[in-house]
C-alpha cells in the first residue's frame, strides 16, 4: 500500500504535466460510491477521509452539493540521516530528512479556479493535513501523506483546484545533491498544478 502511494507522489509531484492534464469530456457521473482508488489502493481508507477525495487522476469528479477533500502528492524523504545526501552548505534542522521536513511544514495554501472571478482560497495549518507519515523499506524512504477537511462544494461544470505548500525555511529531502530538485524553499510555493475537477448536478432519475 505504502509503495502504491509513493506510485502516485511520483506520478504526481507538483506541476507534472500528468498533473495538469485535462478531464476528457464526457456525460458521465462520479460513481455513488466515492472511494477513490488508484494503484489498487483505497486511499479513503489509507488517509482515513469518509468524503469524496479529489486529487489523482481517477479521483477528479464529485457531485454538486457533496462535499469534498484534496490530496495532493505525498512528500519524500530519505529514510534516516544515514545515507542522506545534501547539497553542499545545507544543514537540517532535524537529524533525520522526514523529522526536518514535519518541523518546517507550516501547511498548504488551496485555491479553486484560480485566476477567474470565482476563485477562493482555504489556508490549513500541517497539522491539519499531514495524515500519516510511513516507512517505504524496499525504496529506504520515508513518505508523508496528505489530505485537507472537507472543502465546500463546487458549483455545476468544470474547475481547477490548486496546492501551495508553506515552509518555514528551506528542506532539503536528503535524497540529491541539487537545490532546484531536492530543496524547496523557505515560505510559499506552489505545489501542483490546476488540478482539474468536474462537479455534476445529480440525476434525477
Amino acid at each position: 500500500m505504502v509503495s502504491a502511494v509513493l506510485a502516485l507522489s511520483a506520478a504526481l509531484t507538483g506541476g507534472t504535466a500528468q498533473a495538469q492534464e485535462t478531464l476528457s469530456t464526457r456525460a458521465a457521473q462520479p460513481p455513488a460510491e466515492h472511494a477513490c482508488v488508484f494503484e489498487g489502493v483505497d486511499l479513503n481508507e489509507f488517509l482515513g477521509v469518509p468524503q469524496r477525495l479529489i486529487g489523482p487522476p481517477p479521483c477528479r469528479e464529485a457531485f454538486v452539493g457533496e462535499k469534498w477533500v484534496r490530496t495532493f502528492p505525498a512528500w519524500v524523504t530519505a529514510a534516516s540521516a544515514k545515507g542522506a545526501v545534501y547539497p553542499p552548505g545545507y544543514k537540517p534542522a532535524r537529524r533525520a530528512p522526514m523529522d526536518d521536513f514535519v518541523s518546517k511544514f507550516r501547511g498548504i495554501r488551496v485555491v479553486n479556479d484560480i485566476g477567474t472571478a470565482q476563485e477562493r482560497s482555504y489556508v490549513f495549518t500541517g497539522k491539519q493535513v499531514l495524515r500519516r507519515v510511513d516507512l517505504d523499506s524496499e525504496a529506504n524512504v520515508r513518505i508523508a501523506s496528505f489530505a485537507t477537511p472537507p472543502l465546500h462544494p463546487l458549483s455545476a461544470g468544470a474547475h481547477t483546484t490548486t496546492v501551495f505548500m508553506r515552509l518555514s525555511a528551506q528542506h532539503c529531502d536528503g535524497l540529491g545533491t541539487d537545490p532546484d530538485a531536492n530543496c524547496p524553499p523557505g515560505g510559499e510555493f506552489q505545489y501542483t498544478g490546476d488540478t482539474p475537477v468536474t462537479f455534476f448536478p445529480r440525476s434525477t432519475d
